[in-house]
């Protein structure tokens, strides 16, 4: 009776992995799906670029390698990267608040460009920020001064 039970909990346990791993496949079939369509980036809290759509590529003329592995200041004005409202900016960021607007930033031939973008923070089940998703809905460069 002992291993009768030990052996439905274990071909529980097995159910539950294998369900699990199939969300998680659905899921990055999702994001995935997502990625060639959007542009997207996915940041950690710190503001490292971990990966990039190739939509969110084009729109900002970059190069993969150009931008993964770069702080989000890569594609900013240092003046206002360096700043307080930069600062306030990832402070709201990283306790979970979503940013929403028109940001200026600059694409990879240094161009400044508006992106109409909202970042996501994501939080763990412990309510904590782990990373923040970067969608641009539109682009648009600025008028030569």
């Amino acid at each position: 009776m002992f291993r009768s039970k030990q052996k439905q909990q274990l071909q529980a346990a097995l159910e539950n992995l294998e369900a699990a791993e199939n969300r998680v496949s659905e899921l990055e079939a999702d994001f995935q799906a997502i990625e060639r369509s959007v542009a997207v980036a996915v940041m950690s809290r710190d503001g490292i670029f971990e990966s990039a759509s190739d939509v969110l590529l084009e729109m900002l003329a970059y190069q993969r390698q150009e931008l993964i592995g770069q702080h989000h200041r890569a594609i900013c004005e240092s003046e206002y990267a360096g700043g307080e409202h930069y600062i306030a900016f990832w402070r709201e960021l990283v306790t979970g608040h979503v940013r929403e607007g028109r940001f200026l930033n600059l694409d990879g031939n240094g161009r400044r460009i508006w992106l109409e973008s909202r970042y996501l923070p994501v939080m763990s089940g412990k309510g904590i920020v782990k990373r923040i998703i970067l969608l641009v809905s539109h682009a648009a460069e600025t008028k030569s001064d």
